[in-house]
């Protein structure tokens, strides 16, 4: 079981850079709807305004899921005991995230709760 947790370690950290390039692909999009409200036609400055808002919420959660996954994958590294319920939660969360968090939450959930895995963890 050491091998799939080293495997899901480098997953994790996959996962981890997708979200920060999405996070930040996100806030560039952000700043330039951001723009749009200033250099707007009138009229349409709600419109740019409610857009740049609602991306920059986005790419914040982005960035802060890649900063959590980070965090899991360090601890996983360091094989702590808190890293494996913490990327146990995340692990959670990434269900709902179709299709590529899906099937990593799934092989987390799979590798984490393994028994070898949890004595391993264990302090």
């Amino acid at each position: 079981m050491t091998r799939h947790v080293t495997f899901l370690i480098r997953l994790i950290q996959l996962w981890s850079g997708f979200n920060l390039i999405v996070g930040l692909a996100l806030t560039a999009f952000a700043v330039a709807a951001a723009t749009l409200v200033v250099s707007a036609p009138p009229g349409t400055e709600v419109a740019a305004g409610v857009t740049a808002a609602t991306l920059a919420v986005v790419a914040l959660a982005a960035l802060a899921w890649a900063v959590a996954h980070q965090v899991a994958n360090r601890g996983l590294r360091m094989r702590k005991a808190w890293a494996r319920h913490f990327a146990l939660m995340l692990a959670a969360f990434n269900l709902l995230l179709l299709p590529l968090g899906t099937a990593l939450g799934l092989y987390t959930l799979w590798v984490l709760l393994h028994e070898n895995v949890r004595v391993e963890f264990h302090p």
